[in-house]
């Protein structure tokens, strides 16, 4: 999607010209950056053009948005980034919110009960205000429910009535909207949700008092996979005329309640289908309601999932069907196809947790009246379930899942790299004596960025796991971090399997000293009783650098070899039993820039990001640390400093530069000549 680009605050750096490579920071200018200052190449909202309509782009920064009586706010795209807050207070009378999208990771002011509020509502002036077309993306599920900011709070002020009409509370909150306080602690106004959806959201999705509130055409949904005490509350209040649930599915997979009540609320129910008993009706459907946005960026520009209707099914659909239905548990399902793969038109929408990754797809299905349906060509080629399992029928027919397990009949063997639970990174290399693919293993990703080369692969895992088939024997395998290895479903040591370190890096000296830095990604050391031991300084797990004249210095290590560099001077480089080009690996032009963030002399963690629109390295320089929890993605780079130096080197200019703390901030152009 197209964006025009923000205009230029009038206090933002701009780039300047000259011979001395300034940019936006002068040489050796010492920036005192406190807080949550930032410097930026545009200001925080921009405009978009969307199928729908055009709608505005705000950054959310922790600032406060206020609406009142008769306005109307519409068609924004709020980025929350990761971890970023913004407070909505819409006040007054007859006010209206609708068109809006929330994109990225909310983050908490707090701990609960002040972790923080996004809308902050009340209609207090008697008339109507309404609250539609608004979209939440699913953000962090696993935060603790302390940490959960609240989505939507009716101030107990309210006392006219709130329509609150197609909201996809899809962000794991405290609450979806709670809605209660004006029937029992304040001045009786209504509120009648319709046509929304909620997520996971802990303790409560929808909270209403009975004075006359309602919620229909509405569905909760809990995954089961934590906690989340009840899909709707309803408190007794001090207004009388009850309250109505009309139409609306519950779905609590054991997580908690339903329907629940507090102090014997008057609650009128018709349709109200829940899988814990707690509504009139069983067996409960999982499914965003019509009309309900399912992207941030078709809330903003006024779209929906309104079936437009009318259209019939094309004739060139795929000729097979694939049918996915819950057994009762919660089931995380992945299935492969040899050839196309799309949902089928005819059983409705996939729902926001499934997903098609051209002839693969995976989902969530638990109950029976949970159904996923597929439309495919050519072959079934692989099932798999994460967690639980389900019915699978093909055209019909049900088959057997174990059958369709992906299997090439020379890959007899799996590995599986499991990194879920575990924090940070973890870097992998094994090798095998056959022929190797990546595989969904235990529902495992397949991550393009991983490396099969032959029998041989390196890859990383995070929160995730990857997964592969592999023929012959497992020879070596080296992990660096906290994920854990099963071969065949076995849990294994990867010290039985090779060296730790399994690759040899040598120099020769030719008679003239040479500095040298040299780079892996995995981890390297130096070898007990060579020449590396005295003449080598080991800077971090993944960097040495020392010099050399004459001899050999030998080195250990895992992963790849990314960088070799020569200060000055030359020698023989072999990695292994080849000699290998030096300028083969990594960038070896020196990078002339530096930029130093200081955080020595203050109390508390300071975090920074910023970007550049040349090269950036990590750097030692200063005696700053190399902390492997520090990230650089391209020209970006993020990090913190607590009562450390964090230093890098880098090319052109800085584009971009935030930082939340106290820490102060170094940059020196053209350094190495200083």
């Amino acid at each position: 999607m197209a964006r025009d680009e923000p205009v230029r605050d009038a206090d933002s750096p701009g780039k300047t010209t000259s011979n001395d490579e300034r940019g936006l920071l002068d040489r050796r200018s010492y920036l005192k950056l406190a807080g949550a200052a930032a410097i930026t190449a545009g200001a925080g909202a921009g405009a978009a053009n969307a199928a729908g309509g055009d709608y505005e782009v705000i950054e959310a920064r922790g600032q406060t948005i206020r609406i009142s009586s008769g306005e109307t706010w519409e068609n924004k795209l709020i980025e929350l980034g990761n971890g970023n807050t913004i407070t909505i207070i819409a006040k007054g009378t007859d006010w209206t919110i609708r068109n809006i999208g929330f994109r990225g990771t909310l983050g908490a002011t707090g701990t609960a009960p002040n972790s923080g509020t996004v809308f902050g509502i009340a209609d207090t002036g008697d008339g109507t205000s309404t609250l539609e077309n608004i979209f939440w993306e699913r953000g962090n599920p696993s935060r603790p429910s302390n940490e959960r900011p609240l989505l939507m709070w009716v101030d107990p002020d309210h006392s006219g009535h709130l329509d609150v009409r197609n909201v996809n509370f899809g962000h794991a909150g405290c609450n979806g909207i709670y809605g209660s306080a004006p029937a029992y602690n304040g001045n009786g106004g209504t509120v009648h949700i319709d046509g929304c959806y909620t997520y996971d959201n802990h303790h409560t999705g929808l909270r209403i008092g009975d004075n006359g509130s309602k919620i229909t055409n509405s569905v909760v949904y809990k995954s089961g996979s934590r906690s989340a005490s009840r899909g709707i509350w309803v408190w007794a209040g001090n207004y009388g005329s009850g309250a109505t649930i009309e139409n609306t599915h519950v779905i609590t997979n054991g997580a908690g309640s339903g329907i629940a009540r507090r102090n014997g609320p008057s609650i009128d129910m018709d349709g109200v289908y829940t899988d814990d008993g707690s509504g009139t009706d069983g067996s409960p459907e999982h499914f965003v309601p019509d009309g309900c946005p399912e992207s941030a960026e078709e809330a903003a520009s006024g779209g929906s999932s309104s079936p437009e209707g009318g259209d019939e099914r094309e004739e060139n659909f795929p000729a097979n069907t694939l049918t996915i239905t819950g057994t009762g548990d919660p089931t995380e399902y992945y299935v492969e196809t040899t050839d196309e793969l799309v949902a089928d038109p005819d059983a409705g929408e996939l729902e926001t947790h499934d997903e098609i990754d051209g002839t693969s797809a995976t989902g969530w299905v638990t109950t029976s009246s949970n159904v996923d349906q597929f439309l495919f060509d050519g072959d079934l080629h692989e099932v798999a379930f994460a967690q639980g399992s389900a019915r699978v029928e093909v055209n019909g027919e049900e088959i057997d899942p174990d059958e369709y397990n992906g299997d090439d009949p020379d890959l007899e063997n799996t590995l599986l790299v499991d990194g879920v639970g575990t924090s940070g990174s973890t870097r992998y290399e094994f090798t095998a004596s056959g022929a190797v693919e990546k595989a969904t293993v235990e529902g495992a990703s397949i991550d393009d960025e991983d490396a099969v080369d032959g029998g041989h692969v390196t890859g990383a895992v995070a929160s995730w796991r990857d997964g592969f088939r592999f023929g012959g024997d497992l020879e070596e395998l080296t992990v660096d971090g906290g994920a854990t290895i099963f071969v065949n479903g076995e849990r294994v040591d990867p010290a039985d399997y090779g060296e730790e370190r399994p690759h040899v890096l040598t120099l020769v000296g030719n008679g003239t000293t040479a500095n040298y830095e040299i780079t892996v990604d995995g981890a390297i050391e130096t070898v007990d009783g060579d020449e590396s031991a005295d003449a080598a300084t080991i800077v971090d797990e993944h960097t040495v650098e020392g010099s050399i004249e004459r001899g050999a210095q030998r080195f250990r290590f895992s992963g790849a070899l990314t960088d070799v560099t020569f200060l000055d001077g030359s020698a023989h480089v072999y990695l292994d039993d080849r000699r290998i080009d030096p300028d083969e690996y990594g960038d070896q032009e020196l990078l002339p820039n530096a930029i130093v963030i200081d955080g020595t002399d203050t109390d508390g963690e300071t975090s920074y990001e910023f970007a550049v629109d040349g090269e950036v390295i990590t750097s030692s320089y200063r005696d700053a640390s190399v902390d492997g929890d520090d990230e650089i993605d391209g020209r970006s780079v993020s990090g913190s400093v607590d009562d450390e130096l964090d230093a890098y080197w880098f090319d052109g200019d800085i584009t971009d530069f935030r930082l939340h703390g106290a820490a102060s901030v170094d940059v020196e152009y053209n350094a190495r000549s200083n």
